[in-house]
């Protein structure tokens, strides 16, 4: 059986019809063989095939192949055809056979979550999935590296000639930027998944023992830590059919002397950030799993709950929400009365960021956008999942500016600069499209590779880099599943 960490199979299992089958339906060598054809979508059309093998109990190994996220004839099911009423039943599949060599149907609900996809496929000789184009950018070696002995997945945080980050067995680590020394560490009483924030002296960072410290930037020294969830929280590991994917946790939002957070509970909190005393709390309808972003003073967050939250930043009222069709997992981005932001549904939206509307919609067939973008000179910049893309979009009127294949899941935000993108990639151990983890620098204009690092895979498990890069003093900073924390010069 294939491991199915990411989006796209996430939600699929190898299902086994049951082993009779009905009289009508045709038997399994009357389809074997390819079945090939396309999928549409919003005007846009994909190429997809399903290549049927019989066994000799009389079931076919259904394998699915799809260009545009790399898959080349990956098992989906081992199943007896059978029929319901007049649909023909594959597995997870559901056609209808016309005249014996055309399948039509729509998409499972398992692949694309949101939308009714048709597609239609015809009797082929063969299908071919191109291979991906190697990664031919320059190889770039880290300047320095530190090990911190633990799986660190939300990324690092450069301030004033320091590196911090958090790591899964709860500790706080700050780093010299020019030497990769450490200056100092912290334990919380959790798994630390979210960036530090630092602002006037001082970090923020929230744990998974349900608390948001304070702390001395320079030093690590405790000032306060207050508690913002009400019983640690608990992640399903992602072999658990019942895991939810949620990798990382809210950072904090500075705004003056307040300080806004998103929980696992589902609960945006304002906090006094002198003190630590919750100012109001917004009860969404499940987990903020990114930190909101604030303008014009307005917060926008978005929530498991497939919700777009636009909250009054001084009062904690909804001024609107948006249901997106898919689970929110992103800091949205604001910028030029946009509200830019992707879900799990597969759809990156422009909202009015007044009333949300939506404003423009795109479509990343079959991938999570689990990356929250940032939008710089009307640029919207954002990494996409099973897609393993970095997208440069006009944040006014959703235009592609460029994309470009980083080899793998890009979930963390980009980091931007006035010439350059960087991005990190994490993979599973498995996947069936060869997706790797690395980072890399591309061109901010055209999109194009200028280095990239590579990580080394592992044989089983999550690996490379989950989490968002950071940018400091000329240099690239990143941090990996292994425990790492690596530093690029630009």
């Amino acid at each position: 059986m294939i491991r199915r960490p990411a989006a796209l199979l996430a939600l699929v299992s190898l299902l086994a019809a049951p082993a009779c089958v009905c009289a009508a339906a045709p038997s399994a060598a009357d389809l074997s063989g390819t079945w090939a054809g396309s999928m549409t979508h919003a005007g846009e059309r994909q190429r997809v095939a399903l290549t049927l093998e019989p066994d000799t109990s009389g079931h076919l190994l259904v394998k699915i192949s799809i260009p545009i996220v790399h898959f080349d004839h990956v098992p989906m099911a081992l199943a007896a055809p059978r029929m319901e009423n007049d649909s023909l039943i594959l597995g997870p599949f559901r056609f209808r056979l016309e005249h014996g060599d055309t399948l039509s149907g729509t998409m499972p609900h398992g692949f694309i979550p949101r939308y009714d996809v048709p597609m239609r496929l015809g009797r082929a000789a063969s299908f071919d999935v191109p291979k991906r184009a190697p990664m031919t950018a320059p190889l770039a070696t880290p300047v320095w590296t530190y090990d911190a002995g633990s799986p660190l997945w939300a990324g690092p945080t450069f301030a004033n000639g320091s590196v911090y980050v958090g790591a899964l067995d709860g500790r706080v680590i700050a780093l010299d930027a020019g030497t990769g020394a450490k200056r100092w560490e912290f334990r919380t009483g959790g798994g630390v998944r979210a960036r530090p924030v630092i602002a006037g002296g001082a970090l923020y960072v929230q744990a998974d023992d349900g608390k948001l410290y304070r702390l001395v930037a320079t030093t690590g020294r405790e000032v306060w830590s207050v508690r913002v969830v009400a019983q640690p929280v608990v992640r399903r590991p992602f072999s658990d059919p019942k895991t939810r994917y949620d990798r990382f946790s809210s950072a904090v939002c500075i705004a003056g002397n307040r300080l806004y957070v998103g929980t696992h509970d589902g609960t945006l909190v304002a906090l006094d950030a002198a003190t630590g005393r919750t100012l109001w709390s917004f009860a969404a309808g499940d987990a903020i799993l990114a930190a909101p972003a604030l303008t014009g003073g307005v917060l926008y967050a978005g929530s498991f709950d497939h919700h777009v939250y636009a909250i009054d930043a001084a009062t904690g009222k909804l001024r609107w929400k948006r249901d997106t069709g898919g689970a929110v997992v992103s800091t949205p981005a604001v910028a030029g009365g946009r509200v830019i932001v992707g879900d799990r549904a597969y759809d990156l939206l422009g909202l009015d960021a007044a009333t949300g509307d939506v404003r423009w919609t795109k479509y990343l067939w079959m991938s999570w956008i689990e990356s929250s973008a940032v939008v710089r000179d009307g640029v919207a910049y954002v990494g996409s999942a099973e897609a393993a893309h970095v997208y440069a979009w006009d944040a006014a009127s959703g235009r592609g500016v460029w994309s470009t294949d980083v080899g793998g899941w890009s979930w963390g935000q980009p980091a931007v600069t006035q010439d350059r993108v960087y991005a990190c990639t994490s993979a599973e151990a498995g996947y069936p499209t060869g997706i790797t983890g690395g980072v890399v620098a591309l061109d901010r204009a055209t999109g194009t590779p200028v280095w990239h690092y590579a990580a080394a895979a592992p044989d089983t498990g999550s690996w490379g880099f989950p989490g968002s890069p950071a940018f400091g003093a000329n240099r690239v900073f990143a941090s990996s599943l292994d425990g790492r924390v690596l530093a690029f010069d630009r």
